[in-house]
């Protein structure tokens, strides 16, 4: 500050700089003392007029030109300052160590000098201005907040501080400066601000205001920069409200340095643009590297916004949260460097333009930026009216851009990518026109809604890399779709790719909305898309088939040249759009063009495809086309139309209607003229071309099949000639046989080839090189029998017959074919065998001598017609009992009605499908269920168990229950399938005690059993309810035991015949059974000592089981069950051994275990009487027979659960004549 002496009378004046103070004084030569800062600070002085004019010069001259003798004033101790301070030559705080300054109550600094805070390494300065009174200016040189130490400014309360010229903290390499402006009425004001120029700086704006004024020119071209420097970093906060302006500037967030910013429910304004990410310093191989991050219902405001703007540099903005908002009229993310906006948890960026990666033709021309955009939960949002996204973009989570004009492209970047828009509630809403360039996947309930949709790809459209590149659009997912209201465009577009490749799969969805236009090299993929673009073919190779997505019923257009609709897809799906071929403009060539490929699933369309004139080509799967194709309707060319060409080389197409139209053809004056079809067929491989159609000449080779009508009779049209496997020019090309397939009915019709020209088929057709030729007959009427042979026309020429066929195929082991000619005309001759076609009647010459003699009439005993038995046809196929049976009661189905359709069905299958059907069809899981019922010991075993395990001696009343469980295998003989059976049940019974030697009782319960005939798809299950009366006596060695039950059942049983096949169907039934068991066991117990006993033992029982009649329902191979009695005994001998294991305690632990041989004798193979319902003999099935010879081990063990109650478990096992079971019985009893 400048001092004024008390009196300028009578002195001679001069003017002193005092370095205790930092100030100038104007001092008397005559004065004998000076006055001292500390005297001078807030006392009253009393100016003179010429006082004040000298010290108004001194101050005016200090201001134009500094004394060169002027030296900035050094805080050395912490001070409080309360008064104003005037610092010509500026001041340092920190020059020296730590020194803390505080300018309070009204206090006031003015520097026009340098302010230097933490001015050396290792010092430490700092200056807080506190409360709305206290005041930093400085009206000259720069603030320089840590210029090579550690620097704080603080603006609290309402302090604060302006500058006209640059703030900057972390000024030099090493240097730490911070500020922090809080409080509403805080604020720094600076013509400029570095944060991070060659150190670290951080400014915190906790509620106040920072602000930038200097305007922008060439040379002067931001307010604001963090990171300045390689070396520097710089950090901002923005909290609470507070608030950072740029008045007409830009704002750089890492410059060349680093560089973040972080508004946390602030406001960031700059009144030009806002560069993240700015720079690069020249030769320097990193930029610039800028965070923004906007959060708490933070604002980002400014004119531009651009993330990584120069090489090398990097620059993120994330916004996060609601009412966080970014605003701006253009964003720019990966200019020339790399960016990533990310929005995020509902925050919002609002823009005239959003662009990613939009190269600048005065950037330096690196396509290395990468430009990523990724807005993702629910509430995020992007809202532009031009929204250009790279293939770097991530929309997903419920994240929504809303655009008037949209694009996604290819990167600049070096690594290919594919952008993502994925989750239910995430959408894109352009309500103009939207051109995707690149990869997009459209996944799990996505949606683009535009008003029309261009896609191409296949070429980097902004690095026109020359290389191919396989990109496609891909909407997957169930609710995933594309939505285009007024048109959608898939194809070629000039600098963007020579493609484009749409694929809709697994629940997507695309609607074209007022129609689909696949332009030139143009794929819409219903299933899997492209794996790779294939250079050599010059079309796309296909992913594995996936699920069909859909597509609204918008007209599917064609241009010449497009790529077409493609079919990949696992399933069934239907079609009723229209399909059309669009005008070229050449009249050679109107509506021709476009393609329809077939590569796996089942497709059918049903749509109008009169105008549709593209190729087809099949690979795989089945393409039925229900509308004629390519009529022609307003041609006018002079020559030849275009052919429509039809390519089926696997899979097979079924085409119900006419394929291209007829053309009159002057070949010129003199020459004549010739009527021709502009359809082309060629069937080849595995490929089958069937249905009600007519095509143009056809050519069949190479493993090719044709088959009129498909699954039906029919009639097919070859409006040209027909080529089987004829007229060849390479050896390849016939090197497989070709087959015509044939279905036929009893009324004389048959499928039927018609040929307008001529049809050369087969060697004989001695036209270019030829191969085998051969009929296949694939089906039969159902309703016609074949039992006096049939004659059908197959084929039928105008031009004539060239050739023959090499054979006549059919996979029945029960038919005999062969076939005719005619100049025009192949015919099929069928019979079952041994019959042979009828031939015509012919009536017998008459003998004029001798006239015929009636035979004498009984008249007594009329005449009776002979009757002739029906042949045996599948008989000759049986290989096994139960086969023969079958085939036998087969051969006496009548010759009508649904006995007749099962029958013929049987006729067309070879001699082993034959045979597994007659398994199927034999019933014979209802013989295997009787044996099962036979064998059944349910409450046998659990009284058996009870009487042997033993309670406390004396008279009264026990109760007891119990539990078991079996699971068994019989194997099967060769006639009968292996069988596998369950049982399980629960039971319980009370029995009384009469002294110590009898016991009576009765027992009962309920048991589920299971028996399954895997290899005839069958199964039982039967529900059964037992009760029963047991007695036992033991003696003092010996001991008898006896009972007597009855068992009622309850069988379902449920098998499918014929599985896989056109006439299999499954079969139910449900009846009834019921037994009638007995049984006695008698054994001797010998004491070997005084913990073991060994006891012999004999059983027989007996069970009686009578079965009920029921009858199948479900289809025409239903079986009548007779009903049935059988009765089986067996007789048991074996050995139990039991060890006392209580070692005298109360708990009488027992140890039992057993051997025995176990012999059946009855009815031991059980048998099942059946008769088709349909109509036809009875015949008999044998079922697993019971086991005659078995063996039996059991190991058991028992205990006292308390005085009066005893538990035992007894487990078993069973082998022997291919049976083999495990079982196990639980028992609790309980004296009262």
């Amino acid at each position: 500050m400048i001092v004024i002496p008390r009196s300028f009378m009578n002195r001679i004046y001069r003017l002193v700089f005092n370095r205790a103070t930092g100030a100038m004084q104007v001092a008397s030569e005559l004065a004998s003392g000076t006055s001292s800062p500390a005297r001078s600070v807030g006392a009253t002085r009393r100016r003179s007029p010429l006082g004040v004019a000298v010290v108004a010069a001194l101050c005016v001259g200090a201001a134009a030109a500094p004394s060169a003798f002027a030296v900035p004033y050094d805080f050395t101790s912490d001070e409080v300052i309360g008064d104003t301070r005037v610092y010509a030559d500026g001041f340092f705080i920190g020059n020296t160590g730590a020194v803390a300054i505080d300018l309070v109550g009204g206090g006031q600094l003015t520097s026009n000098g340098l302010v230097s805070l933490g001015t050396v390494a290792g010092a430490d300065g700092t200056l807080r201005v506190i409360g709305p009174t206290a005041y930093l200016q400085m009206t000259g040189a720069a603030l320089r907040i840590g210029e090579a130490g550690a620097g704080t400014l603080q603006l609290l309360d309402g302090g604060t501080a302006t500058s006209n010229n640059t703030v900057s903290l972390g000024y030099g390499a090493g240097g730490t400066g911070n500020a922090l402006v809080r409080g509403a009425d805080s604020s720094l004001t600076a013509r400029q601000l570095l944060v991070g120029r060659q150190g670290t700086g951080t400014l915190d704006i906790d509620g106040g205001r920072v602000t930038s004024t200097m305007a922008y020119t060439v040379v002067n071209n931001f307010g604001v920069s963090l990171g300045s420097d390689p070396a520097g970093s710089g950090t901002i906060n923005v909290r609470n409200g507070g608030q950072l302006l740029v008045t007409d500037n830009n704002l750089l967030v890492g410059q060349v340095g680093q560089g973040r910013l972080d508004v946390d429910g602030g406001r960031v304004e700059a009144g030009r643009g806002i560069y993240v990410g700015a720079g690069t310093q020249s030769g320097a191989t990193q930029g610039g590297r800028g965070e923004i991050t906007v959060s708490g219902g933070g604002q980002l405001v400014s004119q531009d916004l651009v993330l990584g703007a120069s090489n090398n540099a990097t620059g993120t903005l994330s916004v996060s949260g609601a009412g966080s908002v970014v605003d701006a009229a253009t964003v720019r993310v990966g200019q020339n460097g790399d960016g990533t906006l990310r929005v995020e948890a509902g925050g919002v960026v609002t823009a005239d333009e959003v662009n990613a990666e939009k190269y600048d033709a005065l950037g330096s021309g690196d396509y290395g930026q990468t430009g990523s955009i990724v807005v993702t939960g629910a509430g995020s949002a992007i809202r532009a009216a031009r929204v250009d996204a790279s293939n770097h973009l991530v929309l997903e989570a419920g994240g929504v851009i809303e655009s008037d004009r949209a694009a996604i492209k290819d990167s600049f970047g070096p690594t290919a990518s594919t952008a993502r828009i994925t989750g239910a509630d995430t959408r894109w809403t352009n309500t103009g026109a939207m051109a995707i360039s690149t990869n997009l996947d459209v996944l799990d309930g996505a949606v683009i809604r535009s008003d029309s949709v261009n896609i191409s790809g296949g070429l980097n459209d902004v690095t026109m890399t020359p290389a191919l590149l396989d990109e496609q659009v891909r909407v997957s997912g169930a609710g995933s779709a594309i939505e285009a209201v007024n048109g959608l465009t898939v194809g070629a577009v000039l600098m963007r790719g020579p493609y484009g490749m749409l694929s809709v799969n697994n629940g997507g969805r695309v609607a074209g909305g007022s129609g689909i236009l696949l332009d030139q090299s143009g794929y819409l993929v219903l299933g899997g898309g492209m794996a790779t673009w294939s250079v050599a073919d010059g079309g796309p190779q296909w992913l594995a088939a996936e699920e069909a997505g859909t597509l609204d019923g918008a007209a599917i257009s064609m241009d010449s040249n497009a790529g077409g609709l493609v079919f990949n897809h696992t399933g069934d799906i239907t079609l009723g759009n229209t399909i059309q071929t669009v005008s070229t403009g050449s009249s050679n060539a109107h509506l021709h063009g476009g393609a329809l490929t077939q590569v796996s699933g089942n497709t059918t369309l049903d749509g109008d495809l009169r105008a549709f004139g593209g190729d087809i080509t099949v690979n795989g799967g089945s393409l039925v086309i229900n509308s004629d194709m390519y009529a022609g309707e307003g041609y006018t060319g002079p020559s030849q139309a275009l052919q429509q060409q039809i390519d089926v080389r696997g899979g097979t197409l079924v085409l119900n209607g006419a394929a291209g139209f007829q053309q009159t053809i002057d070949f010129g004056a003199g020459l004549g003229s010739e009527v021709r079809r502009s359809s082309l067929a060629e069937v080849s491989g595995s490929g089958v071309l069937a249905g009600n159609a007519t095509v143009g000449t056809t050519y069949v080779r190479d493993g090719g099949t044709l088959s009129p009508g498909h699954a039906g009779v029919g009639t097919m049209t070859i409006d040209g000639d027909l080529f089987y496997n004829a007229n060849a020019l390479l050896p390849e090309q016939v090197a497989n046989k070709a087959f015509f397939d044939v279905d036929v009915l009893g009324n004389g019709q048959a499928d039927l080839l018609t040929v307008a020209g001529k049809a050369y088929i087969g060697h004989g057709a001695n036209t270019g090189l030829t191969g085998d030729t051969g009929v296949r007959v694939t089906a039969l009427d159902p309703a016609a029998s074949y039992q006096d042979g049939q004659s059908y026309t197959i084929l039928t020429a105008a031009g004539g017959v060239a050739g023959t066929f090499d054979d006549v195929i059919s996979r029945s082991a029960f038919l005999d074919t062969s076939l005719s000619y005619t100049a025009n005309d192949v015919r099929l001759n069928i019979a079952v065998k041994g019959t042979g076609p009828v031939d015509p009647p012919v009536d017998p010459p008459v003998d004029p001598v001798d006239p015929p003699v009636e035979p004498p009439v009984d008249p007594i005993t009329p005449p009776v017609d002979p009757v002739t038995p029906p042949p045996q046809v599948f008989v000759a196929a049986a290989a096994t009992g139960n086969q023969l049976a079958t085939a036998a009661a087969l051969d006496t189905l009548q010759q009508s009605g649904d006995p007749l359709a099962l029958y013929n069905r049987l006729l067309m299958l070879d001699a082993d499908s034959a045979r597994l059907a007659f398994d199927d069809l034999s019933g014979e899981i209802h013989a295997s269920n009787r044996a099962l019922l036979l064998e059944d010991r349910f409450l046998r075993d659990g009284i058996s168990q009870r009487l042997r395990s033993g309670m406390p001696a004396g008279d009264g009343p026990s109760a007891w229950i119990g539990g078991s469980g079996t699971s068994s295998q019989r194997d099967g003989n060769g006639s009968a399938a292996r069988t596998r059976d369950h049982r399980q049940g629960l039971m319980a019974g009370a029995d009384w005690s009469i002294g110590e030697r009898w016991t009576f009782g009765v027992a009962g319960g309920p048991e589920s059993l299971r028996q399954q005939v895997n290899a005839r798809n069958a199964t039982t299950d039967v529900d059964a309810v037992h009760s029963g009366l047991y007695a036992g006596f033991r003696g003092d060695n010996a001991y008898v035991n006896g009972g007597a039950s009855y068992a009622d059942y309850e069988l379902d049983t449920r098998r499918t015949v014929g599985a896989g096949t056109a006439w299999g169907q499954t079969l139910s039934n449900r009846r009834d059974a019921h037994a009638v068991s007995g049984f006695v066991e008698g054994g001797w117990d010998f004491q070997l000592d005084d913990a073991l006993t060994l006891t012999p033992y004999v059983a027989v029982a007996y069970t009686r089981l009578s079965t009920d009649a029921g009858i199948e329902t479900g289809g025409n191979a239903a079986l009548a069950i007779a009903a049935s009695k059988d009765e089986a005994w067996t007789t048991t001998a074996g050995v139990r051994a039991a060890w006392d294991i209580s070692g005298g305690q109360q708990d009488g632990a027992r140890l039992e275990a057993g051997l025995a041989w176990q012999n059946a004798a009855g009815e031991l193979r059980a048998d099942s009487t059946h008769r088709f319902v349909a109509g036809s003999e009875g015949f008999t099935v044998q079922g697993l027979p019971l086991a005659r010879n078995v063996g039996i081990a059991e190991l058991g063990v028992s205990v006292n659960t308390s005085s009066r109650s005893r538990l035992s478990f007894a487990a078993q096992g069973r082998a022997g004549d291919g049976q083999r079971e495990v079982g196990a019985q639980l028992n609790w009893n309980v004296a009262f």
